[in-house]
């Protein structure tokens, strides 16, 4: 090999410098990781070691401690000079072995274990799939995950949407700004609430379980069995109810609290929103309720409210409108979609986007924050 060539392959290596290593289990029953920014990916396997791999730059390293008992591992980023900064952590762990990771400008991603896990970045997205016991997950901007969790299940996240996928035990989220959505969920208790997204929950409910739903602006749909015995309360101020559950569709008003047994009662369920639509339907029969719901949109049960853009001022296109109600109803992405179909110009479009975000807040965002949020 020329010399040329390896003076090249010396610089390159000062680039890229990575960490690969593997240690023994031995006693150890918890694996703490923390990095500062870049990625987490923890996956399980069958043995009875763990295998750190890491990308970083020349300045940061890899610092491995053992507590004195042995019984918790803690992997962290370090530098030689100043805070360490961006390591891509790949690790490869016994599957039942409990997980605490933590990351500042960080995407998680944990897949195929069978033990708690707790995981939680200031900003990046964060995905679970697996986790028995206790599964506690949060991100403050990013998006967060839950697959296949069973147990007790926490999500929390300020700014994005909370997923849960073929989750079993008792879960609780909060996310200030975002949807929470529910699919094939065998949740035996829930209680969720979210100030600027919408609930959707499809799954079963247990006989002995208690369900808390509740929005703020946005809409709350659940998609249950057929033959699902309950007890329900749904109540909205600015939003109308509909339900299929006992065979045939009703519609009811907002402004009370209406009480609905189906089977003699079971699970107890309680759903409300104060700007939002609550839609309580039989699996199956998705295509029917839509058009119920469009039928009561035609006749003005969802309060549809067209605003002039002109309204808010300035040099507007002629005849151009935005439709608040759908702000008010579903949030910001509808509200700017429904804008995308205004013939403004580029300008004016973003004045347009920044003044409706300000009216929505304005109308329909408390001044605090919820409890798990502001913690």
């Amino acid at each position: 090999m020329n010399g040329l060539v390896m003076g090249a392959l010396a610089a390159l290596s000062m680039f890229q410098q990575q960490t690969d290593t593997v240690i023994p289990l031995q006693d150890a029953k918890l694996l703490a990781v923390e990095a500062p920014g870049g990625t987490i990916a923890v996956t399980g396997w069958d043995r009875s070691e763990i295998r750190i791999q890491a990308d970083h730059s020349h300045r940061s390293y890899v610092s491995v401690r053992r507590t004195r008992g042995g019984d918790r591992i803690s992997i962290e980023a370090d530098a030689t000079r100043g805070p360490a900064t961006i390591v891509d952590f790949k690790l490869m762990v016994p599957r039942s072995l409990a997980l605490e990771l933590e990351g500042q400008y960080t995407d998680i991603t944990v897949d195929g274990m069978s033990g708690a896990i707790s995981a939680e970045s200031v900003q990046g997205d964060v995905t679970v799939r697996g986790g028995r016991g206790s599964v506690k997950v949060s991100s403050t901007t990013g998006k967060v995950l839950v697959d296949g969790a069973q147990g007790k299940i926490e999500a929390e996240t300020a700014a994005d949407d909370i997923r849960f996928v073929n989750v079993q035990g008792d879960v609780v989220a909060e996310s200030a700004g975002g949807d929470i959505l529910f699919e094939n969920a065998h949740a035996t208790s829930v209680d969720v609430g979210t100030t600027g997204g919408r609930i959707s929950y499809e799954g079963t409910l247990d006989k002995a379980g208690t369900y808390y739903f509740g929005a703020h602006s946005g809409s709350v749909t659940m998609v249950v069995p057929d033959g699902t015995t309950v007890s329900m309360s749904l109540a909205t101020v600015h939003g109308s109810i509909v339900t299929n559950l006992t065979g045939e569709t009703q519609r009811m008003k907002g402004g009370t609290r209406h009480k609905l047994e189906v089977g003699g009662g079971g699970a107890i369920v309680e759903i409300e929103t104060f700007a939002g639509r609550i839609a309580v339907m039989r699996k199956g029969t998705e295509g029917a309720m839509q058009s119920a719901r469009d039928h009561d949109r035609d006749h003005g049960d969802w309060t549809d409210v067209d605003v002039d853009a002109g309204d808010w001022g300035g040099d507007w296109d002629v005849g151009a409108w935005v439709d608040l109600s759908a702000v008010i109803r579903e949030g910001m992405r509808v509200g700017f979609e429904a804008l995308e179909n205004v013939d403004l110009s580029s300008d004016i479009r973003t004045d347009v986007r920044r003044d409706l975000r300000s009216e929505w807040r304005r109308k329909f965002v408390p001044d605090t924050l919820p409890a798990t949020i502001r913690r």
